[in-house]
Order: structure tokens, then sequence, then C-alpha cells
């Protein structure tokens, strides 16, 4: 019995050792298969052991930083493509990124189906081809970043990360869309203008206009801006000078919408959102243009009414102040 008890002791400290090897192992394999998304100034972070994900909301781009990766970029049409691999930085733009997640399968030459090797692949493909689409060009550089071999469970969290991320692409898309066709739309409506209000070379600026040839000046300057803001206001009001070029002018329609015109700026749009201030004698509105967002609330001001009566401003501004309550009714508390 004397050889029992230290044979004992042995195999107790050595399951005990076993055990615990095994439960750093399992903590170990926890540990390398851990995601989180974290809050960075201006924007998010997904976070893997080997590899990070981090949106720039401001500058409209994606960080990568990986231990292991591949990246791939070429110049269009015909350029040869540079590839790199390894650890790797990378910098991607946000506007016509892809993003594709997909698990890696593998075929022996025996078997009928594809087996999961229980890895996943990330590829997150970049081109200027809709930036350069919406501004009417062709593509000219494409990019891809290639991550192999990130664990199925890694790549599910992703996964879901990355579908947040493809919304907010999206949007930033469809901001980019409609701030270049608004300017294209100004644009137009500048060179319209301009068109109509040069005066003629050959015309005698020293021969006083008529009060109808100013008025048809004005009136056909004011069908222009309609025709660009596809409607037409049921109340106007309108100041131009003695060669019929306006000062400024408002165009407002019942359900809110408006044109104005003054310091030789145009809006076309609607009043959700809007302010309206007295001052001096003119009343100035406040508007969110094509280019207003949350995370730049700036509206774009416009003077208009100066040389008419109080009274008259007095009833525009009820007006406008009804209109622009009625986008943002009160609410009213239960008693």
């Amino acid at each position: 019995m004397t050889g029992f008890f230290p044979l004992l002791w042995w195999a107790l400290g050595g399951a005990m050792v076993l055990g615990a090897a095994v439960y750093l192992f399992m903590e170990y394999q926890a540990y390398l298969l851990r995601t989180d998304v974290i809050n960075v100034p201006g924007g998010l972070r997904f976070v893997a052991q080997s590899f990070s994900v981090e949106v720039r909301h401001a500058s409209k781009e994606i960080k990568v930083v990986a231990k292991e990766a591949q990246y791939t970029r070429q110049t269009l049409p015909a350029g040869e493509p540079e590839v790199q691999s390894g650890a790797l930085t990378v910098t991607l733009p946000a506007v016509g990124m892809q993003i594709e997640v997909g698990r890696i399968s593998i075929k022996g030459e025996d078997e009928e189906a594809a087996s999961a090797t229980g890895f996943s692949r990330i590829v997150l493909a970049a081109s200027d081809e809709t930036l350069r689409q919406i501004e009417g060009k062709e593509a000219s550089e494409r990019s891809e970043l290639r991550l192999d071999r990130v664990p199925d469970s890694i790549a599910l969290d992703f996964q879901q990360f990355a579908n947040g991320v493809r919304a907010w692409i999206d949007k930033v898309e469809q901001q980019l869309a409609a701030r270049i066709a608004a300017k294209r739309q100004r644009e137009q409506d500048e060179a319209s203008a301009a068109m109509m209000l040069v005066v003629d070379p050959k015309e005698d600026v020293t021969v006083p206009l008529s009060e109808a040839d100013r008025e048809a000046r004005a009136g056909a300057q004011i069908e222009k801006w309609r025709a660009a803001a596809g409607f037409k206001g049921t109340s106007t009001e309108v100041s131009y000078d003695a060669r019929g070029q306006i000062a400024w002018l408002i165009d407002l329609d019942p359900v809110g919408r408006v044109i104005l015109h003054a310091a030789k700026r145009t809006f076309h749009g609607s009043l959700k959102g809007a302010t309206i201030t007295g001052i001096g004698n003119e009343i100035e509105i406040a508007v969110r243009d094509d280019y207003w967002t949350e995370d730049d609330p700036r509206l774009i001001t416009f003077r208009i009414l100066g040389g008419t009566t109080p009274e008259n401003r007095r009833a525009w501004k009820e007006r406008i102040e009804i209109l622009i309550q009625g986008f943002n009714p009160p609410i009213h508390q239960p008693r």
C-alpha cells in the first residue's frame, strides 16, 4: 500500500494539470474568436484578433488593418494589377464599395458534395465606377482587399456589422447623387438666368424700358425657375430693377413648397425645417438646400420683401410660419 498513495497523488496531479491545460486551451480558442464593435471618434470599428475594419463617416472611407491579407489594385481600363500581401493597412473609399462574406468549402476527388472547412473569406471590393458614373465619367480604378481563412463565427459577426455598413454606404451614395444632380440643376438655372438677364449689346441701356417690358422680362425668368422646380406658387411677390432683372422673389404654394431668389441665388424646395425672422424692413427665410444633413445642419438664407409695407411683411411671415409648423405639429400631452 505504501506505493499506492504516491501513485494516486501523481494521477490526481496529472489530471489537474491536464484539466488546467484544457481549460486554458479553450479560453485561448475563445479569445481568438472574440469580436467587438466599438465607437470611435467619427465612426465605428469592428475588431477581431486578426483584423479590424473602421468606418469613417466624415471622410466617407473604410480603413482595414489586417495581419494577413491580399490587396489588388488596378488602373482602368487596361492597367496591370498591382498585388500586395501580408500584414496590410488599407483605406478604401466607401462610395462604390461591395462587401462579400462567403464560406470556404473543399471537395475531394471521391466526394460528391463540398465539405465545409470552418473558415470564410471576406472580400471588400472598391471602385470609383459609381462616383464617376454619377459624374458622367468612365471608371478609372478598381481595388480589392481579400481576407482568407477567417473563422466562420468571426465571419458571421462581421456579416452583421457589414449589413449596417451597406445601409450607410447606400445613404452616402444617394446623398452624393442628389448633390451632383442639384449642382447640375443650379448650373443650368444659372446659365438660363444669365442668358435671360444679359443685356443685348444692341440695346441702348440709356433708353428706359416700359413697365410692361420690365414685367415681361421678370415674368419670363420666373417661368424658367418654375419649370426647374416642377411647381408653380399661388402666392407670389417679386421686385425687379429698371432692366427687368429680379432683385428678390418669393413664389409660395399652399403645401409648403417655395421658390426663393435673392442676392443672385435661387432655391426651390420644401419649407420643412425652415426658419423665418423679421430683420429691419425685410424678412429672412432660412431653408435646407441639397447639401443639408443632420451632421451639417446649416441653412441657406434669403432676405426678401424689402421695400414693402410692414403689414405686408407681417402677413407673409404669419402665412409662412403656419406652413413651417405644419411639418412639425405640436405634441399635445394627455390630461
